[in-house]
């Protein structure tokens, strides 16, 4: 613009960029003035570079574009977030070892906090810092946002809501966005007759061993580092032995969920849950789940497993033709116990219903001849057998509940072998029982009508 052609001025990036080119026209002298005034004249006043325009003049960098205003972006508050201070990302789950064997040694500890202890910090979320374009406009940035407080239990928030603490010691883990410390005992030493049981509302952690005699009741997890002698272990949730367990055939293991040990020898386990380990011997187990015994030489020989879903093993039964029960399924004749349920809820539900049309008697009995001091009796009689009959009517449903939960683990249990099953081995499935007497590999059995069969494993 100039003297009309021979200063140019273009803003192009949406205002954020000026690129000037100088042309002289004739013998027109360029001044610096000249340029400032060429920029004021085409609503450039901010960001200018005046070190460009001098330079254009001293060395006359003429019929070239430069850069000579430059816009300053705006920045956008950075976003809330929160700083934890202790491991998250914990690996519960035992590692798998080169011969398919389960290394429970390996799985992670969920780490456990003092009560006061500092859990996260929370950062907030910075204001935005405005920019100007080559025109003076101002920019406005976003501001960031804020994070919702978390949420879950076991600790407390200050008052400016950016620190969490532990309200109570215990282990810590932060969960599909929850954090939570759950009551935890930890125990440094070993558990013997001598040092007393243990009974605890939350989870054990027991870092030594728990010796014969011993019991350890949990209402949460039990977890021993160390070896399990005879001893007994109750837990509401998972019982978790990153050893193993030789029981001598007074050990006792029962648990809500599931039991995993490098080994059981000589114990009695019954487990809501799956059961799995390395090597099972002499035991007598019980799991409404699966039982699965895993690597190289995952062994099952002697006692009596039986399990809902199925067993699996590498190995079962050995070469001296030791008695190894197994059963998978159910023996039960559930679907009659399911008809004999459903009939018993059908007639609480009708003796139900007859109380409560006695109570509407009732109420209009009393309607007419209020206070009448038989009329009331008949009255608390009547609310205390329909209480009962509605207390029996949720047992019933509850075990009807239980029966259908059975069918559906029931429907196609196997028994599978990945190596080898020896004679002397008895399975079971669903009721139908066969003796092994000859030696089979890489196969798993199922029901077939009244019979057992074997499948090759693909």
């Amino acid at each position: 613009m100039g003297d009309e052609t021979s200063i140019k001025i273009d803003v192009i990036d949406e205002g954020m960029l000026a690129v000037m080119t100088v042309i002289p026209m004739g013998f027109e002298q360029i001044t610096f003035e000249k340029l400032k005034v060429a920029l004021e004249r085409a609503g450039v006043v901010y960001g200018i570079n005046q070190d460009v325009l001098r330079d254009i003049i001293q060395y006359q960098k003429f019929g070239k574009p430069f850069e000579v205003a430059h816009g300053t972006p705006p920045q956008d508050g950075e976003d809330g977030y929160y700083e934890f201070l202790f491991e998250t990302d914990v690996n519960v789950k035992p590692k798998i070892l080169n011969d398919g064997s389960v290394d429970y040694k390996s799985m992670g500890e969920v780490p456990v906090v003092e009560a006061g202890q500092e859990l996260v910090r929370y950062h907030k979320a910075t204001a935005a810092v405005s920019g100007k374009n080559v025109y003076g406009a101002e920019l406005v940035g976003r501001r960031g946002k804020e994070l919702l407080a978390l949420r879950g239990k076991g600790f407390e928030i200050s008052e400016d809501k950016l620190l969490y603490k532990a309200s109570l010691t215990g282990k810590v883990t932060y969960k599909h966005e929850r954090l939570e410390v759950s009551n935890v005992l930890i125990i440094p030493g070993d558990v013997t007759i001598a040092t007393g049981g243990v009974k605890f509302s939350g989870d054990v952690v027991i870092k030594g061993n728990v010796l014969s005699g011993a019991e350890v009741h949990a209402n949460g997890n039990i977890e021993v580092n160390g070896s399990v002698e005879a001893a007994t272990l109750v837990a509401g949730k998972n019982v978790v032995l990153k050893n193993g367990m030789q029981g001598n055939g007074k050990g006792t293991i029962q648990a809500g969920n599931d039991v995993s040990g490098k080994f059981f020898e000589q114990v009695d386990i019954k487990a809501k849950g799956k059961v799995s380990a390395n090597a099972i011997m002499h035991c007598n187990v019980v799991s409404e789940e699966e039982i699965v015994v895993a690597g190289r030489f995952g062994i099952i020989v002697g006692g009596k497993l039986s399990a809902y879903r199925g067993i699996e093993a590498t190995i079962i039964g050995n070469m001296n033709e030791v008695k190894t029960v197994l059963e998978a399924g159910t023996s039960r004749n559930i679907y009659s116990e399911m008809s004999s349920t459903d009939e018993k809820i059908r007639g609480i539900v009708e003796e139900i219903r007859k109380l409560k049309a006695s109570e509407e008697k009732i109420a209009s009995m009393l309607a007419k001849n209020p206070g009448n001091a038989e009329i009331n009796e008949m009255k608390v009689s009547v609310m205390r057998s329909k209480i009962m009959k509605e207390t029996e009517l949720r047992d019933a449903e509850k075990e009807m509940s239980h029966i259908a939960d059975i069918i559906s683990k029931t429907s196609n249990p196997r028994i599978t072998v990945l190596k080898s099953i020896y004679p002397g081995v008895w399975l079971t499935i669903n009721g139908v029982t066969q003796k092994l007497k000859t030696e089979n590999y890489n196969i798993h059995y199922q029901k077939n009508g009244v019979e057992l069969e074997f499948v090759p494993n693909i």
